[in-house]
């Protein structure tokens, strides 16, 4: 049984890189397991397709010349496939119409956008020719002041006998020309309004357009797939279950005898050999998933590690010693123990339903997600402990 094991920070952040090639090394193995597994397998679903394509035919043919039972069984199974056909109709059916809904939502939207661009363009047309307008008055305003101005300047001594009426004329005209900027520069507001409303307009056009495109190549595979699902139900359906029956078999039916007998039972062997290795891929790759995600969370935690031993030795702190909690130590006893087991990939290569109880009992059981979070939390929570001793 595992026990608490006390090392100082340097032994600590060893260890940690220690366990980290341990997992590094069993991660390894898996890889060279998962190759002589794909191997296999490419080699073995092959060998089936073969069978499957002999039997397949033949039993479409056939069916109604099976043993009774398997004749039942068959149509049992066309019964699930025909609801399952029957469920994607449905579903097909749906997505048409929303499809179909939303097509119409945008050939709405662009019609609205369209109307409110025609709508605007008179209403802006009239605004600038409102202040074109005021800037032709607002120039004749300053033309009069100005004509007005020249002919009391220039009377002898004119600006000194009109001095009142020349000052009310020369405010005369900086208002006119005020107002005359004010109005050219809402003149060029309003047809920057234009082109932006054109411009947005187009926009949004061409992001309706482009939604109602892939919206309207969906639909038309949407309603491929649906004529097809529809015109040939019973086809599909019947195809769909001797595929399945011939897939899931698990032993020969009884009563199935001649060259077809022989093939399905032949069939029947390859299953197995095909389920076993694909039960053994799938436990590779949850074992290479566990062993990842340790690993770098070893790595980091490791490093985090290195951060403080740096500090101790930069000022000189006082030794320190962290307390390895026994449930760490056990789990850190996985590794040397399922490298002993794996390391012959080649033996294993023969077994795979043996390798995925191993893995099952030596990693999936024992290293659930609560388990692995404790495991870093209470390495974390003993550093943490041992580093208070420098406060």
């Amino acid at each position: 049984m595992a026990k608490d094991v006390k090392l100082g920070l340097a032994e600590f952040h060893r260890y940690l890189d220690q366990t980290r090639r341990k997992v590094e090394v069993c991660y390894t193995e898996v890889e060279e397991v998962q190759k002589q597994f794909n191997d296999i397998f490419k080699r073995e679903l092959e060998v089936w397709q073969e069978r499957f394509s002999f039997c397949f035919p033949r039993l479409l043919a056939q069916r109604d010349e099976m043993p009774e039972a398997f004749r039942k069984h068959i149509a049992q199974v066309e019964s699930e496939e025909q609801k399952r056909i029957r469920q994607e109709i449905a579903e097909l059916e749906n997505k048409i119409a929303e499809n179909e809904r939303r097509m119409d939502e945008l050939l709405a939207g662009a019609q609205n956008t369209a109307e409110a661009l025609r709508k605007a363009n008179p209403k802006l047309n009239a605004r600038e020719e409102q202040l074109k307008a005021l800037i032709i008055q607002y120039e004749d305003e300053y033309a009069r002041a100005f004509e007005e101005l020249d002919s009391l300047d220039t009377f002898p001594l004119g600006w000194l006998t009109h001095f009142g009426k020349i000052r009310r004329l020369k405010r005369v005209q900086r208002e006119a020309k005020k107002k005359q900027d004010e109005a050219a520069l809402k003149m060029r507001e309003v047809r920057q309004e234009w082109v932006d409303r054109v411009e947005k307009a187009g926009e949004t056009q061409a992001e309706l357009r482009q939604e109602w495109q892939t919206l309207s190549v969906a639909t038309a595979q949407f309603k491929s797939e649906l004529d097809q699902k529809v015109t040939a139900f019973d086809a599909l359906a019947e195809q769909a279950a001797i595929q399945r029956v011939l897939e899931e078999l698990p032993q020969t039916p009884k009563g199935l005898e001649g060259e077809l007998g022989e093939a399905i039972h032949s069939l029947v062997e390859h299953n197995k050999i095909r389920w076993s290795y694909e039960e053994g891929l799938k436990a590779v790759a949850e074992a290479l998933g566990l062993l990842k995600g340790i690993g770098e969370g070893i790595e980091r935690f490791r490093r985090s590690v290195g951060t403080v031993l740096q500090e101790q030795r930069r000022h000189n702190l006082r030794a320190i010693n962290i307390v390895v909690p026994a449930s760490v130590v056990a789990i850190n006893g996985i590794w040397p123990d399922l490298r002993t087991r794996i390391k012959d990939e080649k033996q294993i290569a023969t077994r795979p339903v043996e390798f995925s109880r191993m893995v099952k009992q030596r990693l999936s059981d024992r290293l659930t997600d609560t388990v692995i979070q404790a495991y870093f939390n209470d390495q974390g929570e003993a550093l943490n402990r041992a580093t208070k001793a420098w406060n």
